[in-house]
């Protein structure tokens, strides 16, 4: 037997290693030279008594208390343990100052009453405390000098191998909190806070949790006792910003907020002639739409005017963005005279309202690449046909771009005719093409119209966009509030002004080489900036081929960037004169971020002593609710950090399994659109190649992409092909039987789990007007069935689904559910399996003023009920004829609102040929009105 056995049986002093004469700095490692005495029985475990008394003898005197404790921290850490202070005297009223020192392990552990936010079972919790008797114990005598007297240098416990996990170890020293909060400030991620930490400090023992935490102490003591909205209007105050925030009705909750940084304000009353606007998503926790509107400077750069977080992306919500907008004008005159934007229905109806003199454009990036998208789909070629589809689509591509360039009216009708010749094989192609682009947008996009505004070259929205993927660098995550969110756009737009401002400067004090030996730039170089420069240059380039023929010229940069055109600038060459600067426009003349002189002239017609008088003498005759009212308007205006209003609540994380390839929930990485899906399965090189392979395009992160039939939204084959552009998404429920119900109370409850009580109301509403549903029924027959159909099923199948009897049918049950939740439900489908697609106005009440945001749309695909989420002012199916029939005579109003809009769906059904699923016949023991399977 070994004879280890035998320890627990005795006790006996070890000492492990090293001669008790070798210095502490050379023992390696040094808790390895203290004698370490086991002491145990045989049913205990060994007893550990660890000795470090003679490390603790100070070799020199200490005048300072602060000295001695660095000392004493510092043998601590040689031999691998911390010291903490468990008791402290001043000396002022004993006279005797002093201070008591012990091991971190000392002391036994205390339960507080406090309770975590983050549940922590009672096998998971811990303590450090074992009650180490190691104690130090300093005192300052009459000599003024600290002396150290060891009350107890014994351990109870082995001295670790390392200090990491140690969290007194791993503090932040002073010099590493400023580091901590200067790079903070900086967003730079916690990672490489941690990694310029230990390049500074190898021996280092702080841990990345223990750093996370020291952000949030700095975050919070930044804050104070400020709510978020609170701290959120102070910083929009302290920076002098414009803001402006909308609450829900009487609530404090947040609705709209927007804010606009003062020198942005400067930039735009300079150079307010272009904006740009959209939106990005996926910047708060919230939720929350990102609007940012753009600008352009003489410089070619772009500055960010107002960012506004909307709760919604309605005509409403735009109209008081741009309004907020508008407000910033110093001279009404000064007001956009070109503004760019997507194909946003909502915002491009509300442009007019705000701004009706300003001239909007689409984006034409966009148009290409939806148009090119929806060509490679629609426009195939049949089995046998020699053409090769690659080139199929690049020539009906390249009619399309002449269409889009066309120079004039006339040369727009011509190329109209050559792209209908080109697209007689696909008339669906053309149709789309002839719906979004032709009909409604030629004006907005189209050369021949866009030419003739002052857009300084901005088509497209392509400013914006990059301002988002700027942006988006400095934010780092999705997860953070309204003032992590601000900090993000305020650092970014500092730098932004400070290149703008650079760009100003090389513009006054740069003069480049090509320009020295020629006469013409003499009057206009230092005037003016350099981009206009090099836009004059290359046009006198194009001068060579034109001449002073006007017709040739088509002079579009004079008009479209008000600069001389190549023939004005032949006529220049020829007859060697210089460029005047009254033949350039003024936005290019200006170079500062403020060229108003009239600015500080009006600061005394800002005066509010009227309304201020006014307020006094109305204090003095109101009664005192009204005073407290006019009081609290007051302090809000006075000292906004002290708002009570309150954030949006964050939109809860939906339980179940995550769906493959979705982005997390911090990623910022935006959404593919439909058109980079069709590149990555019709790539543009694939007609000189075997086998497709996929395209890479620049800036556009596609990852795993889903077949092109469904654009990544599931059941959109099952919707007509025609309205596939105007659904936003479509969400799955559960398949059980239930699931239109599911479809209800996610639209209504935002909980698909509630459907019980969904066809609870629904069964309260029948039963309290069944005179009326029985003249709408025809039967008692029929009703009875509709109103056993909300109970709850006594029976479930082995699949767990619900019977046949107890599914949502229509129509019948459609006028149900418009009615009791006051809501226009739309049942949408392209097959008869799942009936007719209809429209279900509510059969009493008026309609309220905004009817467009009461649609319940219900996606009847083939066994199956879906949520279906349309977008603004879409097409809407017929209405059910039965509604015409039955509703009252205040109700009959509803209709009136989507008469258009109805009339646009049937058209579009007319057209679409081929949509139409055969019916299913009949089984045996089927209903008569063909409710949806759930199999």
């Amino acid at each position: 037997m070994d004879d280890d056995h035998e320890l627990p049986k005795k006790s006996r002093e070890v000492v492990l290693g090293l001669r008790k004469q070798d210095p502490v700095e050379d023992a390696e490692p040094i808790n390895c030279a203290i004698p370490v005495k086991y002491e145990a029985t045989e049913c205990e475990a060994p007893a550990i008594h660890i000795d470090t008394s003679e490390h603790f003898v100070p070799e020199e005197t200490y005048k300072d208390r602060d000295e001695l404790i660095k000392w004493v921290k510092g043998q601590a850490e040689k031999l691998h343990f911390t010291v903490v202070t468990v008791r402290s005297d001043q000396g002022l009223v004993s006279g005797k100052p002093s201070f008591v020192l012990g091991c971190e392990r000392g002391g036994a552990y205390r339960p507080s009453n406090y309770k975590a936010k983050k549940k922590v079972s009672i096998e998971e919790r811990g303590s450090r405390k074992i009650g180490c008797p190691f104690r130090l114990r300093g005192y300052l005598p009459k000599s003024k000098e600290w002396n150290l007297t060891i009350v107890s240098g014994i351990h109870n416990h082995v001295l670790d191998k390392a200090l990491e996990g140690h969290l007194v170890a791993g503090r932040l020293k002073p010099e590493e909190k400023e580091m901590v909060v200067e790079m903070t400030g900086n967003q730079i991620p916690p990672r490489n806070i941690m990694s310029t930490l230990k390049k500074r400090n190898p021996d280092s023992a702080t841990s990345i949790k223990q750093l996370y935490n020291a952000k949030h102490r700095l975050k919070l003591a930044a804050r104070g006792p400020r709510s978020e909205m609170q701290q959120l209007l102070k910083c929009l105050e302290e920076n002098n910003y414009y803001f402006e925030v909308r609450t829900v009705g009487e609530s404090d909750t947040i609705q709209d907020l927007f804010f606009a940084h003062r020198k942005s304000i400067e930039l735009f009353n300079t150079f307010s002639d272009v904006l740009l606007m959209d939106s990005t998503y996926k910047t708060n926790r919230y939720k929350m739409p990102l609007f940012e509107i753009v600008g352009c400077t003489s410089t070619n750069k772009t500055f960010g005017l107002g960012f506004a977080f909307l709760s919604n992306e309605k005509h409403d919500n735009f109209v008081w963005a741009l309004q907020q907008v508008q407000q910033l004008l110093v001279d009404e005159n000064s007001a956009p005279k070109v503004i760019v934007t997507d194909r946003d229905a909502a915002l491009m109806s509300a442009i007019p309202d705000v701004f009706p003199n300003a001239t909007p454009l689409v984006c034409r990036f966009h148009v290409k690449k939806n148009v090119s998208a929806r060509c490679s789909v629609l426009c195939k070629i049949k089995h046998g046909e020699e053409e090769k589809q690659g080139d199929v689509v690049k020539n009906i591509m390249s009619q399309f771009y002449e269409v889009l360039n066309s120079p004039t009216e006339e040369a727009y009708s011509e190329a109209v005719l050559k792209f209908r010749t080109v697209c007689e094989r696909w008339p669906r192609f053309y149709n789309y093409v002839k719906k979004t682009v032709l009909d409604t947008d030629e004006k907005k996009v189209v050369s021949a119209w866009t030419n003739r505004v002052m857009h300084f070259g901005n088509t497209t929205t392509n400013r914006a966009e990059s301002s988002h993927a700027v942006l988006k660098k400095y934010l780092l995550d999705t997860n953070g509030d309204f003032v992590k969110v601000w900090g993000a756009i305020h650092d970014m737009l500092v730098n932004q002004h400070t290149e703008i401002q650079a760009t100003f400067g090389i513009s006054l004090s740069l003069q480049e080489h090509r320009y020295d030996d020629n006469p013409m730039y003499n009057l206009v170089v230092y005037k003016v900036s350099r981009t206009a420069l090099g836009y004059i240059h290359e046009e006198a380039k194009r001068a060579e081929e034109v001449g002073m023929d006007s017709k040739k010229c088509g002079c579009v940069l004079q008009r479209t960037h008000g600069l001389p055109c190549a023939c004005v600038l032949a006529k220049k060459i020829r007859h060697n004169r210089p460029i005047r600067l009254d033949e350039i426009n003024n936005h290019w003349k200006k170079l500062v971020f403020n060229d108003r002189e009239d600015v500080e002239q009006q600061v005394d017609d800002y005066s509010c002593l009227a309304e201020w008088n006014a307020i006094q003498e109305r204090l003095r005759t109101v009664d005192v609710p009204m005073k407290i009212q006019i009081r609290e308007q007051l302090r809000q205006i006075a000292f906004p950090q002290s708002t009570s209003l309150k954030p949006p609540v964050v939109v809860g994380k939906n339980k179940g399994v995550k769906r493959k390839g979705a982005c997390g929930e911090s990623s910022m990485t935006r959404s593919p659109s439909y058109w980079e899906h069709v590149e990555v399965q019709f790539p543009p090189s694939q007609s000189s190649q075997a086998t497709p392979s996929s395209s890479k395009q620049k800036g556009a992160r596609t990852g795993k992409v889903n077949p092109i039939e469904d654009r990544h939204i599931p059941f959109l084959d099952a919707m007509p092909l025609f309205m596939h552009s105007h659904i936003e998404d479509i969400v799955d429920v559960d398949g059980d039987g239930f699931c239109g119900f599911r479809v209800i109370a996610l639209d209504t409850r935002n909980n698909q789990a509630d459907y019980e009580l969904i066809r609870l109301n629904l069964q309260k509403e029948l039963s309290k007007h069944k005179d009326e549903y029985l003249t709408i029924f025809g039967s008692m027959e029929r009703y009875q069935y509709l109103y056993d159909a909300f109970f709850p099923p006594t029976r479930r199948s082995s699949r767990r689904m619900a019977p046949r009897e107890k599914w949502l049918t229509f129509p019948d049950m459609g006028h149900i559910i418009a009615s009791y939740f006051n809501k226009v439900v739309v049942l949408l489908t392209k097959s008869e399996r799942s009936g007719a697609s209809e429209t279900f106005f509510p059969l009493r009440g008026t309609p309220p003023q905004d009817p467009d945001s009461k649609i319940l749309c219900i996606g009847g695909v083939p066994d199956h009920f879906v949520y279906v989420k349309l977008k603004q002012h879409c097409p809407l199916p017929p209405t059910c004829k039965t509604w015409t029939k039955y509703c009252t005579q205040e109700a009959s109003s509803w209709q009136s609102s989507f008469v258009d809009r109805q009339a646009d769906f049937v058209a579009l059904m007319d057209n679409e040929k081929g949509a139409v699923v055969p019916r299913r016949k009949l089984q045996k023991g089927d209903s008569k009105e063909c409710p949806i399977d759930c199999l």
